[in-house]
């Protein structure tokens, strides 16, 4: 069954240098405007139960595209349906009063979607005790932090059993504890056969929680796949326009350089592709891990490095490992590396794989590949078994 429907949606803002100009315009029925297309007859359709990526560079039409399918904004031409009742959050501030306190809010957003109060009595402590806003319930919004007011947002618009949940960037605010909350909510709306429309920066996000993404740019749609295929051509993308920066990139406290060009008038680039874990999503205790990657250069005489980081989604290193004992590499390559029965325990894990130059000061390109979940498979605790031994002698 199809939930939403979208046939040839189109957005054309006017944009005038001066308020005065749009009076102007009325009564010398001259053209005083510039138009700007942020959406380009747009056509797509979501099925019940489907969670849909939208991605994009910043103007791609991606906000106007959610606030459209959440009706607060009209398109200029073309039609859309939702089959369903709808529950948003979109940017900070939509459908929440800055004057009233967050119980008043809670209320408040509910009578937007035509929640009676009863009902919203029954759902009150539920969203309060998921929101973890404990006395600042009765404090008025606008004296909220942002991650504040996220929490209690997400937790009201995920509360009222919507049918239809559309987001716009909530899961990049706050910190990990409630961002880790926030996706296993969503992860649960996609298993009791909810639509979902998601829209975020972080290629994690996407990767973690769509079935399917679409990449608008120029407001059309420039492709639309599986999530690791757009993702990897998106990224592809954006490393190919992206400049070399003059100054030093920092990397958490260790201070990295993107490589130089050897010729002013070309950036050497060498782009990591391909990035595969085996197993691909759940990885048993005592079974081999398999990663392996492709590599493009644009020029042979580079040398450079391959390196693999394996780290929890909490940020808890495992391992790094690079090819630094080995000569370095020239030209396109194909890399693999083997851990053998690899003895993580119950975790998510994330993959990361770096292309550096030959002193490893410089990096190229950075990709990171799709969640690895170890099931816990004993009662003990830790992220890592130890190879270890009992010696018990009677007293």
């Amino acid at each position: 069954m199809v939930t939403i429907e979208a046939d040839g949606l189109t957005k054309i803002f006017k944009l005038y240098d001066r308020p005065s100009a749009r009076l102007s315009e009325i009564f010398t029925r001259k053209k005083l405007h510039r138009e700007f297309i942020s959406l380009d007859h747009l056509s797509f359709r979501v099925n019940q139960g489907e969670t849909l990526g939208i991605i994009g560079e910043n103007g791609a039409g991606k906000s106007t595209l959610l606030k459209i399918l959440s009706k607060t904004l009209s398109p200029s031409s073309g039609h859309f349906a939702i089959h369903g009742r709808v529950s948003s959050l979109l940017e900070l501030g939509a459908g929440f009063h800055p004057e009233f306190t967050g119980l008043e809010n809670i209320y408040f957003y509910g009578s937007l979607l035509g929640i009676d109060r009863a009902l919203m009595d029954k759902k009150k402590e539920e969203i309060i005790e998921f929101s973890e806003l404990g006395d600042f319930i009765h404090f008025p919004v606008k004296t909220y932090s942002s991650g504040m007011f996220v929490r209690l947002a997400f937790s009201v618009a995920t509360s009222v059993d919507p049918e239809i949940l559309i987001l716009d960037e909530v899961l990049s605010v706050g910190d990990l504890h409630f961002q880790k909350k926030s996706t296993d909510r969503i992860l649960s709306f996609k298993e009791r056969g909810k639509t979902i429309v998601f829209c975020s920066h972080e290629m994690y996000h996407i990767a973690r929680v769509c079935d399917r993404v679409l990449w608008l740019k120029n407001g059309r749609i420039h492709m639309e796949d599986k999530p690791f295929e757009v993702i990897q051509a998106y990224e592809t993308f954006q490393l190919a326009k992206e400049k070399v920066s003059s100054g030093p990139v920092t990397e958490g406290n260790v201070e990295i350089q993107k490589a130089p060009s050897e010729k002013p008038d070309e950036k050497p680039f060498i782009f990591i592709q391909n990035l595969l874990v085996d197993p691909p999503e759940i990885l048993t205790a005592g079974g081999d891990l398999r990663i392996s990657l492709q590599t493009m250069v644009n020029d042979d005489r580079i040398p450079y490095r391959i390196a693999i980081y394996i780290r929890t989604v909490d940020g808890l290193g495992i391992i790094g490992t690079g090819t630094y004992k080995m000569d370095p590499f020239y030209g396109n390559q194909k890399v693999t590396i083997l851990f053998p029965k690899i003895q993580l325990r119950s975790s998510t894990f994330l993959i990361e794989a770096f292309a550096f130059d030959n002193e490893g000061v410089y990096w190229y390109d950075r990709r990171q590949a799709l969640p690895l979940v170890a099931h816990r498979q004993t009662v003990e605790v830790g992220i890592i078994d130890l190879p270890h031994e009992w010696h018990i002698e009677k007293a």
